[in-house]
């Protein structure tokens, strides 16, 4: 597995395309959800990719504290590739993505915008539900919060 974490500007032509396919194919094919996906949000974020045998397996965009949120970093953008899933792989995304954030960012707490339905699966990383569920682009979804240890 090859997981690299890159800038906006550090991306390649490649990087660029494999991100945003794999975004398309399964966060507008998949889940049958048209909604801007290019969100002007890319150029501030910190880009994690993992390749398997140069496949991208997964994908998730980090955003420094006052970013997205004023005084908490930000994981977003959170895919797995469909054939991927029920894997280790996943597993490795969040937790390498909570692992850059409190080296990085070590006195910010770390949200997500979690679709509803996932929220159990986050809670198994240490992320809490705060507030209630709403909707986005016709989704439930669910702010969670991973606390920092102190």
């Amino acid at each position: 597995m090859e997981k690299k974490f890159l800038s906006f500007n550090d991306l390649s032509a490649r990087e660029l395309y494999d991100c945003l396919k794999l975004r398309q194919d399964v966060f507008i094919i998949e889940q049958d959800c048209i909604y801007p996906d290019i969100d002007n949000h890319d150029a501030d974020a910190i880009h994690f990719f993992l390749y398997l045998r140069d496949e991208l397996a997964a994908y998730a965009r980090i955003f420094p504290p006052s970013k997205k949120y004023e005084d908490e970093s930000s994981i977003g953008r959170i895919v797995v590739a469909s054939k991927h899933r029920g894997t280790d792989v996943g597993k490795t995304l969040i937790s390498e993505s909570i692992q850059y954030c409190s080296e990085h960012y070590p006195q910010a707490n770390i949200r997500i915008e979690a679709q509803a339905k996932l929220d159990e699966y986050y809670q198994k990383y240490g992320f809490v539900k705060e507030g209630g569920v709403y909707v986005v682009d016709g989704i439930d979804h669910q702010q969670m919060v991973w606390k920092k240890k102190n």
